[in-house]
């Protein structure tokens, strides 16, 4: 693998140029996940929760114009380390570890626009990612109403009337992969938190440039609730075919060009919390879930106590409110509409959150 490595690189003549092609790595907060994101990741039986104030990061490649990024690369002189400090979100249905041309129609579905993955530009099929202050068409929408928080700290939404959801039309590739396999695991549905490579890319044959003119190539996107750390060596063409420029996070050599923003640590999260499952073990027990309308709330304590219970939608709306004593409470729910909704059970002394499925 590393004989196939060095032959990849040696396809660019490297050379030092005055003028450095790539500004910078630009990090975008792109969206912060609600109650009902992480309601949709525990129905379709994520296996890493996504946590309420979970964080999608979005990394571009800045560069001039008329400069392509080439490949993302580690080496054992240059290691490339992505990791954080609890594991990242994947979607459980439609989400990828590399880009691979996903549907339109799929990219809609559920959390796959927040999914974690490395990249050489593609989001979706015939759409390039863009930094969401660059988007002129506004949002493709999710099909389960779901995407909706309006976080002031990520500017824009990513759905809706005013969504802005970062995607552009463009001609994606498919990423070329080599020396990487494993180590992508952690984007696909499997516990860890590090992705290391020290002799692998993620490239772009041929090179790939921006679809807007400051010429940003999303490289990556990662969702956690957690800190993001990462430690990046890139390689771009320059407008001379056949020269490239190097640039490394750490220990430059001759030809390589170190640059500050190749490592970069996220600010901690605060007041990241996960949907209480639904299971035996809460002192509620709402039933029966799925349900056509007509719902009981069951004490295991086998106390009654005054408590309020709201039935909210997907969209943080309260749409329905029961106030009263608990040991056995039925409660008409029959008007909603079928949907995932969310149940809140407070007493004087506990509050429990449990998903609740209207057929």
């Amino acid at each position: 693998m590393r004989i196939i490595l060095l032959s990849f690189l040696s396809c660019f003549a490297f050379v030092s140029q005055a003028q450095q092609g790539l500004e910078g790595i630009i990090v975008e907060k792109y969206y912060v996940s609600d109650e009902a994101d992480s309601l949709d990741a525990d129905e379709n039986f994520a296996v890493y929760p996504l946590g309420i104030g979970s964080v999608t990061y979005r990394v571009y490649v800045d560069l001039l114009p008329g400069y392509k990024f080439i490949q993302m690369f580690g080496s054992p002189e240059h290691p490339l380390s992505i990791s954080t400090t609890t594991s990242f979100y994947n979607d459980p249905n439609y989400g990828f570890a590399v880009y691979q041309g996903t549907s339109l129609n799929n990219t809609k579905k559920n959390t796959t626009l927040i999914d974690s993955y490395l990249t050489v530009g593609g989001v979706a099929s015939g759409l390039m990612g863009v930094l969401k202050t660059e988007d002129t068409d506004g949002s493709i929408g999710n099909l389960q109403g779901i995407l909706a928080n309006t976080d002031p700290s990520v500017g824009a939404p990513i759905t809706g009337d005013n969504g802005i959801d970062g995607l552009m039309p463009g001609a994606p590739i498919l990423p070329n992969t080599l020396g990487v396999a494993g180590a992508l695991d952690v984007f696909d549905q499997t516990a860890g938190s590090e992705f290391l490579i020290d002799n692998g890319t993620i490239a772009a044959l041929g090179g790939v440039e921006g679809v807007t003119p400051s010429n940003h190539v999303l490289v990556g996107q990662f969702t956690t609730d957690g800190v993001l750390s990462f430690k990046l060596n890139i390689q771009i063409g320059t407008p001379v075919d056949g020269e490239s420029q190097i640039y490394v996070a750490e220990n430059p050599g001759p030809n390589e060009i170190q640059l500050e923003s190749l490592i970069y640590t996220s600010p901690e999260i605060v007041s990241v919390k996960e949907i209480t499952p639904n299971v035996s073990s809460n002192q509620f027990v709402v039933y029966p879930n799925p349900s056509e309308g007509i719902i009981s709330i069951r004490n295991n304590t086998g106390a009654f106590e005054k408590c309020n219970i709201s039935i909210i939608d997907m969209a943080g709306k309260q749409v329905l409110v029961s106030n009263g004593n608990i040991q056995g409470a039925t409660i008409d729910a029959s008007q909603l509409s079928s949907g995932i909704y969310t149940v809140r059970i407070d007493t004087a002394d506990h509050s429990e959150v449990q998903r609740l499925i209207i057929k």
